[in-house]
């Protein structure tokens, strides 16, 4: 019998955390129909993790292990097991994209696909996602069209709520968290997502992603094409969040590269090349501003920290971004 879901976990230098998320896992399943296979993507770490790994994953009959030379970043380290859902796991109706960094609550997996099962018109959803202190993350976010992020780009939906919050793409009403409903987009932490919706739409992660906002094209695709994208508080996991970005395993500059990178190819594919030209112009017309401001108000002695993060964030916008 063929499983009913087959999971994708990406490791990159974090093989403990993707231990305990295994571990988690481990016994659930009965939840869903014909059992799931995970495919765990060593993602190029170039340090112990490819050992670590190799040594635990036979303890789970239910998971396979994929080795790579080289990081192909989050997206392509997913694509490339997802691949098997053209072959192996063809027959496989629905996906999970699980962060390593997580633990599967009892439940979550049960429920994501009897959700999905009773409704078709699902392409894509996640669950409550908590902290480690138990707290909710906020996992789901509007799209960042190019007027929405330029407002934000000059701050002014926290300088001026009354006119511009209607604008703010990051934060969202903590009550919302708590609420069954369709949304924009969802992190790519935890993504439910029915297998055979992705040849027509394109397939998963666009490769042209490395790090970050592969996930809000992907949605992006999802609605373009007709699908929701669905977000249901009912169930839980816990998501440690970053690990595999902290300053450890990935360098702060590195990772401002890969954010900035990834800001402007979300408005490139979502909304067009003139959208993202936009974007970028006001990014760095805000922050020159911020600069100057900084200057003259004497808040580069006062607080030189944020006046180096300012000043270093412009330069680098000013140039190729290139990592």
């Amino acid at each position: 019998m063929s499983p009913g879901l087959l999971i994708v976990i990406v490791n990159y230098r974090n093989a403990g955390l993707t231990l305990d998320c295994l571990a988690s896992l481990h016994e659930k399943q009965s939840e869903i129909p014909g059992g799931f296979h995970a495919i765990v993507v060593e993602n190029g770490s170039g340090d112990d993790s490819a050992a670590a790994l190799a040594a635990a994953i036979p303890r789970y009959d239910w998971a396979t292990l994929v080795t790579l030379k080289r990081n192909l970043g989050f997206a392509g380290g997913n694509n490339l097991a997802l691949e098997q859902l053209k072959t192996r796991f063809a027959s496989v109706p629905y996906a999970l994209l699980l962060n390593s960094d997580t633990v599967v609550h009892p439940g979550a997996l049960r429920h994501c696909y009897d959700v999905m099962q009773a409704d078709p018109t699902i392409g894509v959803m996640s669950c409550q996602l908590l902290n480690a202190d138990g707290s909710t993350q906020n996992v789901t976010r509007d799209f960042p069209s190019p007027v929405r992020q330029a407002i934000c780009s000059f701050g002014l939906p926290w300088v001026w709520p009354a006119a511009f919050g209607w604008a703010d793409i990051y934060d969202i009403r903590p009550q919302l968290m708590q609420q069954k409903r369709d949304v924009d987009w969802i992190g790519g932490a935890f993504m439910f997502l029915r297998a055979d919706a992705l040849p027509r739409i394109g397939g998963a992660f666009d490769p042209a992603f490395f790090f970050y906002g592969e996930d809000i094209e992907l949605c992006y695709r999802f609605h373009k094409h007709g699908y929701r994208v669905h977000y249901d508080p009912a169930v839980t996991i816990t998501h440690v969040g970053g690990s595999s970005s902290d300053p450890t395993r990935v360098d702060d500059k590195l990772r401002s590269v890969y954010t900035w990178q990834a800001r402007y190819l979300v408005q490139r594919k979502c909304f067009g090349r003139l959208a993202a030209t936009t974007v970028r112009g006001c990014d760095i017309a805000a922050m020159a501003l911020r600069k100057a401001k900084m200057l003259i108000t004497g808040k580069r002695r006062s607080d030189p920290d944020r006046y180096r993060n300012v000043s270093d964030a412009l330069s680098l916008l000013c140039r190729p971004l290139r990592s």
